[in-house]
């Protein structure tokens, strides 16, 4: 199971840290993500810092709030999670291989750094956080059954 833990424990403060520090301000990697972060930016200013600094704080909670399972199984939490998991491995999974049809040209690429975030940094993170969150939820889930934590 730690394996698992380590696994989505690392990929959402790796995106919460990201999120928190562009909410802060900071530029670095932005490019990866999409120039639209920059037309937002110019358009909206300090809103769009304020909306990535929400960001950076539910994907940390995300991230953490399943852990909390390990001590106390909650049912809420545990769905929430098993979703969220899915839906993370879904387009995690499916931007990421968007991402390396556009590398591999068989996709047109507008913005190289962007097709390079996109396949090589962002939607893997997100793959590899649900991929992590769903394999600790199930096997929190079955080391319930079996009265094993």
């Amino acid at each position: 199971m730690k394996k698992y833990i380590s696994l989505f424990v690392i990929a959402g403060i790796v995106h919460s840290l990201f999120s928190l520090y562009w909410g802060f301000g900071g530029e670095a990697g932005l490019t990866t993500v999409g120039t639209w972060v920059f037309t937002l930016s110019a358009n909206y200013g300090i809103w769009i810092n304020i909306a990535l600094l929400i960001v950076a704080v539910v994907k940390f909670l995300a991230t953490i709030m399943p852990l909390t399972l390990t001590n106390h199984f909650d049912k809420r939490i545990y769905y929430v999670s098993l979703v969220g998991s899915v839906v993370l491995i879904l387009y995690g999974g499916l931007n990421t291989l968007i991402g390396w049809l556009k590398m591999f040209k068989i996709i047109e690429i507008h913005n190289y750094y962007t097709a390079f975030g996109q396949a090589f940094v962002w939607d893997p993170l997100f793959l590899l956080w649900g991929i992590g969150l769903f394999g600790y939820v199930k096997m929190l889930k079955k080391s319930k059954r079996n009265n094993v934590v």
